[in-house]
């Protein structure tokens, strides 16, 4: 009985940090990628591919943490759980907004 064992050596991704976001190159389209490409070696990220939801990103979170904030101070909510409840807010709009940044970065 023989076993063969095979390896198969895959180049790595070609995986950029882009406005905090890690993105894949290759699941890009040609057009976005440019893009990417372009921001990164100018240096200034411009163009910027995500501007308007991330102008989006802060004008939802800022929103929903003040109306948060002054509804639970208004019911004497206790201040640990106020910034319990921020933090968790916070958490779950990043992961949403970090999606939604890859779906247009990966045009799907």
């Amino acid at each position: 009985m023989v076993t063969i064992i095979a390896t198969i050596i895959l180049p790595p991704s070609p995986t950029v940090l882009f406005r905090g976001v890690e993105v894949n190159l290759n699941r890009c389209s040609p057009r976005t990628r440019r893009t990417i490409e372009t921001a990164l070696r100018q240096g200034t990220e411009k163009p910027n591919p995500l501007a308007d939801l991330e102008a989006l990103e802060e004008r939802t979170t800022a929103q929903a943490v003040s109306q948060l904030a002054a509804t639970m101070l208004a019911q004497n909510a206790p201040f640990e759980q106020v910034e319990d409840a921020l933090c968790e807010l916070r958490t779950h709009m990043d992961e949403h907004f970090l999606q939604r940044k890859l779906v247009r970065l990966y045009e799907r």
